[in-house]
């Protein structure tokens, strides 16, 4: 266990601050003088921050923050927060000293820190008979005002500090004599305030009811009446109450369930060897239970197994050699200490921190935190209170510690893409899409985007069924307001009597005379020409009206000629009566293409309207203007052209916003979804389209709409279809009629796996092994083999079989041979016999006949090798071998004319 803090030199009692901003702050009572003198009686309140929570590799150093002075010494101590009226006057609550007098003095903590000498709010005199040996404020916040103590007298008081400065003294039980022996502990129910329960030396402990004002119970703990010690209430179940002996011969820990007995404890902790001075329930495990004895030693307790799992070192020496000292162990590796301790407390806000004092005058704080102990379990506190899965379409599914339900919830990421999404989807359910049209136009014009209301005034015209009349109208030419302009408007030029002055100056009379007789001939040719030479136009075309189709055709083209320059509407007329819109468009200005979407939408024919919006649409992107193209291509119903501004758009938005702008993306969209609408539901998107549906039905899917997003999953993408498999898949698949109708593929590559008995993975590995063993040995062989050749052929000498070596005889120095392994010699030089290469397994044989050749080769092998050894064993026994003598046996060398083959052949000769 590691110690955190100590603080040197203080025989005391301590109180752990209940304030959370001062978790780390410990009050200290002076319980003894400390070895300064027999006549000092004096006593000392200090509070001290034990700087638990200092930085990281720091080691933490006491301070003494605040003290005070007190004429006598303390037995006992509490701290109280106070409840809300105490608190809001109180910040740092109220400490209360059980003193060795007989009175309870109450401080202000807050005061002790700023202002010492106005620290004390109250004193208490009620106990009689000894020192206040025991108190505890109630932990119950409502009540947290309530003070319980006990004395020397046997006595147990309730103290009321609602009002601090006048305390409220009263007994729980005016009826019932005292507990008749020294009070050694109190504590308050940690789940019922009105309960509390007092221990005695006489070993009993009562159980009183403040309400009731009487005894709820009365437990004797001990049947030698030896002392009840110290007493602790379960932090989560009101009515486990565990008591302490402080019994050398019985030295036990009894754990009492108040609902089943009162007479016969639930369970009984054995660990301590002599008698139990102090333990503390855990208030965040109550699983976890810290006690300090006569013997030594501090033991954190495992309530679940009842045994002890580790035990807190004195020093830290104890530390390190606790794990070695088995001697005095219990229940496993437990050391012993080596001074005594006699107060254990938990931190109330530092989870896993404890306080000891002991008597060798030291205050220390530990943790149990990263402690090896033998439970196998970490502390409740470190477990896992709840979990949060976020899953698929926005899904967060939770749960808690305290209940068996999973919770659902959906998280909104984007609230108002959903919202616009759900908006749009409703407004297109009825199939009114020229209503929803006519709304978006409303809404741009409020926001004055003049040119996105142009666009949903455009689309709001393809679903009419008088469209081109519409587009005249919305264009700013309506019929009906410029017939009435025309009828009404009047020229200054214009006579006095309303009649227009001639357009055309009069001709003389010799002229009218030739006109009169080129008709009188039926010459309307001559007439008109004639007409035309006198600058008589408006004459001329009349007489061409006359003179046939030829004759028309030429005049109306000689008079557009003359006077287009003059007239530009002429131009028009001339395309329209020529059938040459595409040549009116081609030189059409750029800036008036209203005018020019107009013309084409009076006078073009239905099946040439779209292409001449082609053409138009195509200029104006040229000259740069890609939203008035943009709009061309709606009327000619050319998605893929139209769709091309719009992607613009939306790539400009997402720079803006430096990733995926999701509006922008919906607005995209909503205009290519009603755009198909007009064209036709079946129209194949272009991939880019696709991949840009498939984004948005992601982006939909993450906000819960999954419905929705099934409509847009468009694309054929590895990512749209996995999009679709999910959807598909999901809790909202069956409301997907699009996706129920025709299932999606399986967008992911099925392997199957298996699994393979041991025995055949094993006879499998065993089998390559075999094979790659052999494959070595060959190579090695063939290696060996290729080199003898290679130095035979260098050398120019034939090779000889392994073993035999080539010597000369010294009496006639001719050359014979002698094999060093089997003793035989001869003249003739031996020959190598040819390895054969044994033939490669088939493949159609099984691994089983496999690794049965296999080990039949071996024992062949092994049999020639000990055969081959048999040999060397009798050679080197002396045995001289029967084919030692040659043929050539008169000229057979003896060991006598060559010693060295006497010392390794032995003695041999001719026979």
């Amino acid at each position: 266990m590691t110690r955190i803090s100590q603080v040197e030199d203080r025989g005391a009692v301590v109180a752990w601050s209940p304030i959370y901003s001062h978790a780390d702050v410990i009050a200290l009572g002076t319980k003894d003088s400390g070895g300064v003198g027999f006549d000092d009686y004096g006593g000392e309140l200090e509070l001290c921050d034990m700087k638990i929570t200092c930085p990281e590799g720091s080691q933490p150093t006491p301070q003494v923050i605040g003290s005070i002075k007190t004429t006598t010494r303390f037995s006992s101590l509490g701290w109280t927060p106070g409840n809300a009226s105490v608190a809001d006057n109180f910040k740092m609550g109220l400490i209360a000293g059980g003193m060795t007098d007989g009175k309870i003095n109450i401080w202000d903590a807050e005061s002790i820190v700023s202002s010492p000498s106005s620290a004390a709010v109250a004193s208490i005199d009620n106990h009689t008979g000894g020192a206040v040996s025991a108190l505890q404020f109630n932990p119950h916040p409502t009540s947290a005002n309530l003070l319980a103590s006990g004395g020397s007298d046997g006595g147990v008081l309730i103290t009321s500090l609602e009002k601090p400065d006048q305390p409220n003294v009263f007994v729980p039980a005016p009826d019932q004599p005292s507990q008749g022996a020294e009070i050694t502990q109190i504590g308050w129910n940690t789940q019922v305030a009105h309960i509390v329960a007092s221990a005695a030396k006489n070993g009993t402990a009562f159980v009183w009811d403040l309400r009731a004002k009487k005894p709820w119970c009365e437990l004797r703990c001990e049947s030698n009446y030896s002392a009840v010690s110290d007493l602790a209430w379960n932090p989560n179940q009101g009515l486990h109450l565990l008591t302490a002996s402080d019994d050398d011969r019985n030295p036990v820990i009894k754990l009492w369930d108040l609902r089943s007995s009162t007479t016969i404890p639930l369970a009984t902790l054995e660990g301590h060897t002599q008698g139990v001075l102090s333990m503390a329930w855990c208030p965040h495990d109550d699983t976890l239970l810290m006690s300090c004895g006569k013997d030594n030693r501090t033991l954190l307790w495992d309530l679940t197994t009842l045994k002890p799992i580790v035990e807190i070192p004195s020093s830290d020496h104890d530390d390190t050699s606790s794990a070695n000292a088995s001697s005095s162990a219990v229940y496993g590796n437990l050391g012993s200490s080596q001074q005594k301790r006699f107060d254990v407390q938990w931190s109330p806000h530092r989870r896993g921190v404890v306080s000891t004092c002991s008597f060798d005058r030291k205050v220390q704080a530990h943790s149990v935190i990263g402690v090896a102990t033998k439970c196998g379990r970490p502390p409740k506190w470190m477990k896992t209170p709840g979990g949060v899965s976020c899953g698929f379409g926005g899904t967060v599914t939770s749960f808690g510690a305290t209940h068996r339900f999973i919770t659902i919830n959906s998280h909104i990421e984007q609230p108002e893409l959903k919202q616009a999404s759900m908006q749009f989807e409703y407004q297109i359910s009825g199939g009114d899409y020229a209503g929803f049209c006519g709304t978006m136009v409303e809404n741009a014009t409020k926001a004055s985007d003049h040119k996105e209301a142009q666009v949903w005034g455009f689309m709001k015209i393809i679903f009419d069924t008088n469209a081109r009349e519409l587009l005249l109208k919305y264009l700013g030419f309506d019929s009906d307001k410029i017939s009435q302009i025309a009828s009404e408007f009047v020229d200054n030029g214009a006579a006095a009597d309303g009649t227009a002055n001639p357009s055309s100056p009069s001709m003389s009379e010799k002229a009218e005379d030739i006109v009169k007789e080129a008709l009188l001939v039926g010459n309307f040719e001559a007439a008109v020409d004639c007409c035309f030479r006198n600058g008589n136009l408006a004459d001329a075309l009349v007489l061409a009206s006359c003179g046939g189709a030829e004759l028309w055709a030429k005049t109306q083209a000689e008079y557009f000629a003359r006077e287009a320059q003059k007239r530009p509407f002429l131009s028009i007329v001339s395309a329209v009566i020529h059938n040459q819109l595409e040549d009116l468009v081609a030189a059409s200005d750029p800036s008036k293409w209203q005018e020019t979407l107009a013309i084409l939408s009076t006078y073009g024919k239905s099946e040439e309207f779209p292409l001449l919006c082609l053409a138009l649409g195509n200029r104006l992107e040229g000259a740069g203007d890609g939203a008035s193209a943009s709009l061309c291509f709606m009327c000619a119903l050319n998605l893929d052209r139209a769709v091309k501004h719009w992607k613009t758009q939306l790539e400009k938005a997402d720079q803006v916003a430096g990733k995926r702008d999701l509006l922008a993306l919906h607005s995209f969209v909503q205009k290519v979804t009603v755009m198909l609408e007009a064209i036709g539901p079946n129209t194949q998107l272009d991939s880019e389209i696709a991949e840009l549906f498939s984004d948005y039905a992601k982006a939909l899917s993450e906000q819960g709409l999954l419905v929705y997003a099934s409509k847009y999953c468009k694309s054929d993408s590895q990512q749209c279809n996995e999009l679709k498999d999910r959807i598909y898949r999901s809790k909202d698949g069956r409301n997907c009629s699009n996706l129920m109708a025709s299932p999606p593929a399986f967008p992911y590559t099925l392997d199957k796996v298996e699994i393979i008995p041991v025995a055949s993975v094993q006879a499998q590995v065993q089998h390559e092994e075999t094979q790659q063993q052999a494959t070595t040995t060959q190579q090695q062989h063939d290696v060996s083999q290729q080199q003898q050749q290679q130095q035979q052929q260098t050398n120019g000498v034939a090779q000889l079989p392994p073993g035999w070596v080539a010597l000369q005889d010294p009496s006639t120095g001719n050359t014979y041979y002698a094999n060093q392994t089997t003793g035989e010699s001869s003249w003739e030089m031996p020959r190598a016999v040819e390895s054969v290469a044994a033939p490669a397994p088939s493949q159609q044989f099984s691994q089983h006949t496999s690794t049965e050749a296999y080990q039949q080769q071996q024992s062949t092998a092994q049999h020639a090798t000990e055969q081959q050894t048999t040999q060397q064993q009798s050679t080197l026994n002396g045995a001289t071998p029967s084919k030692l003598v040659s043929k050539y046996g008169d000229g057979f060398v003896t060991s006598s004319s060559h010693p060295e083959l006497g010392e390794q052949y032995g003695n041999v000769g001719t026979r």
